[in-house]
């Protein structure tokens, strides 16, 4: 049995490389937790990617097991081997391959408590009942199990069956010191890297193109907005499955002359700077770090109310929301903001406002300090 009030030795765990918004969740964290009490690392399943790097610059071990890219086989015994010589106390995961591996290492080493989550509001359509199933299946295994939104605390109880009594709310959170207030300078060279005018209404979204995030309704929204709003462009940041299908959408919609896609970028909060309005018409959300971002930003949302996204937006105060799915409904949203640049203004401001006072990283590392100490009582790692 360990000594009380030892360092707590802790693996974060995740799916991707690439930083996107669960993964600067966990940078977050990492920035943020006591060094004093804890002993962090962080391994990635699947690469390319800078999560490692980030880390590793950090001060804080990183490995990243490229599952995909060699022998299957031979990213497990890496796993394994880390796992012997790091010894850890917890494993601390949220999403889904990286919760079934950390299940099953548990299972395995019993002396290791497993605190899973996810990043999403679990829905049948968004993840299938296969998930579902699994989730039912194994999460015994779990000491603690995290969800970031109160409607995600729901669907996991009515719609995966997990008990009560291992559910913990963390809400997400965001550095709030990354930008100045007011930027013009950056403002005027993030414009001018994609040939955007100062007259010009650049609408931004921050998504991996995939099929949840809905970027053909923000297309055909703009499409259909484009004759009445001549000065308004689309500034579509992120990469995934969906990239190039979503860019023949473009030209087939005849908006493609006022579309620029930008692929990956890891400067994609400085992008934000030269938006005038956020978009996000996901079907499927938890409580996406990119919207919050925008929020700090000073940018007015025009989302859908997928998920999370309406604990983090308010209606009518910091954007205006649709009903998921509904192009009819995020066409009036946008073009109410289109068309009143006090209100956007005015949207914005309380946009920051707001993000700032409910969703800071430093909040949100404590509370996930809170559920590893929690953890840890159970092991008897610390004292009452």
């Amino acid at each position: 049995m360990p000594e009380k009030n030892t360092k707590i030795r802790v693996i974060l765990l995740t799916s991707d490389s690439e930083i996107c918004g669960a993964e600067r969740i966990l940078l977050s964290v990492l920035r943020h937790i006591d060094r004093e009490r804890f002993q962090p690392s962080l391994v990635t399943l699947f690469g390319p990617g800078d999560l490692c790097r980030e880390v590793e610059a950090m001060g804080i071990p990183a490995m990243n097991l490229r599952l995909k890219e060699d022998f299957f086989l031979s990213g497990l015994r890496r796993w394994w081997n880390f796992v012997n010589e790091f010894q850890p106390h917890l494993l601390l995961s949220v999403l889904i391959h990286s919760n079934l591996l950390g299940r099953a290492t548990v299972f395995l080493r019993p002396d290791i408590a497993m605190l899973s989550g996810i990043s999403t509001v679990y829905t049948i359509e968004g993840y299938g009942y296969l998930y579902a199933w699994l989730e039912r299946l194994t999460h015994p295994l779990d000491t603690l199990y995290i969800v970031n939104s109160e409607l995600g605390m729901e669907k996991v109880v009515n719609v995966i069956g997990l008990p009560t009594g291992k559910l913990e709310l963390v809400h997400n959170g965001i550095e709030t010191d990354v930008f100045p207030d007011h930027a013009p300078e950056i403002r005027a060279g993030v414009r001018r890297e994609f040939g955007f005018e100062d007259d010009h209404v650049v609408v931004g979204i921050v998504a991996q193109l995939r099929p949840a995030k809905r970027h053909d309704i923000l297309i055909r929204a703009a499409a259909q907005l484009a004759d009445r709003f001549p000065t308004l462009r689309l500034l579509i940041v992120g990469t995934g499955e969906n990239e190039r299908k979503m860019m023949d959408f473009a030209h087939s919609e005849g908006i493609a002359a006022r579309t620029v896609f930008t692929g990956y970028r890891p400067d994609a909060r400085k992008l934000l700077q030269g938006m005038d309005i956020f978009a996000l018409p996901s079907i499927v959300e938890g409580e996406p770090v990119s919207l919050m971002e925008a929020m700090d930003a000073g940018l007015p949302i025009a989302a859908a109310a997928a998920g999370g996204i309406p604990e983090i937006v308010e209606h009518g105060v910091s954007g205006l929301l649709s009903v998921p799915g509904d192009l009819a409904g995020f066409i009036h949203i946008l073009e109410t903001l289109l068309s009143n640049a006090t209100l956007r203004q005015t949207y914005g401001r309380q946009a920051r406002e707001r993000v700032r006072r409910r969703f800071s990283a430093k909040r949100m590392s404590e509370e996930f300090q809170e559920c590893c100490l929690r953890c840890a009582r159970e092991l008897n790692l610390v004292k009452e």
